[in-house]
């Protein structure tokens, strides 16, 4: 089990939000290079970066910031956050990130993306974040009108390098992981699967871990370890090193 520390930023700060929205945000790191340097010290191997002004607005203000944490750490990285053409993909492909994370892009324009996962086989990660079983896109501010399961059959066989599948109505809350839920995920698809949204503590992850799903092979911890109730070096020791 990966424990993939997130750095959401948003005008060029690390942040976070309840349920996505901008009227529910903390800023927790003004220099989000030295919190990624933090994740790299901490023992960490991945980070996950969302660039909220892009999934939001379309027009990212965190290009330069990104760069720079690219360039500051070893870290792998995947990045998601307004990412909507053939241009971006490659480009952030070339700057030396590992995976990247579409969601928009997937249900308006899946052909292309089509083309891209060809392009870069096992390199690209689809976002399903479900609200009551319908994914949201454009920074959660869209619903689409294509089901969960549909989208799932649509990639199925795509060289995918899997999904992030995050619980809108838990995301940033520290309500606890929905366990029925992910599970009835992680059994509708033969992809990977990273977990985000609502983790409270590391018995989250322990009991994510029990239920012993083959391709769930990572889970985002944000708020929880903003807020103090996780400690990275102990889930570390305890999942990634066991």
């Amino acid at each position: 089990m990966n424990i993939i520390p997130a750095i959401d930023l948003q005008n060029g700060k690390c942040v976070r939000l309840v349920h996505g929205k901008l009227s529910e945000k903390t800023v927790y790191n003004e220099n989000p290079t030295k919190q990624a340097i933090d994740f790299e010290l901490a023992g960490c191997k991945k980070i996950h970066i969302i660039d909220i002004d892009g999934a939001i607005n379309s027009i990212s203000k965190n290009k330069s910031t990104i760069l720079k944490i690219i360039k500051n750490v070893s870290l792998k990285i995947q990045l998601g956050g307004g990412i909507r053409d053939y241009e971006q993909i490659k480009f952030w492909f070339d700057s030396g990130i590992e995976n990247l994370i579409i969601g928009s892009m997937a249900f308006k324009s899946p052909k292309l993306l089509l083309k891209a996962i060809e392009e870069f086989p096992n390199k690209i990660i689809v976002a399903i974040d479900d609200n009551k079983s319908k994914p949201m896109i454009s920074g959660w501010t869209e619903e689409t009108e294509t089901s969960i399961n549909d989208a799932l059959k649509s990639f199925e066989n795509e060289k995918l390098k899997g999904y992030v599948y995050t619980d809108i109505n838990r995301d940033g809350t520290l309500l606890g992981l929905d366990l029925d839920k992910i599970t009835k995920f992680s059994l509708s698809t033969k992809h990977k699967i990273i977990i985000g949204g609502g983790l409270r503590d590391i018995k989250d992850i322990e009991n994510l871990s029990l239920l012993n799903l083959k391709n769930i092979e990572g889970v985002i911890v944000g708020k929880a370890y903003y807020a103090g109730s996780i400690n990275l070096n102990e889930a570390i020791a305890s999942f990634e090193n066991a």
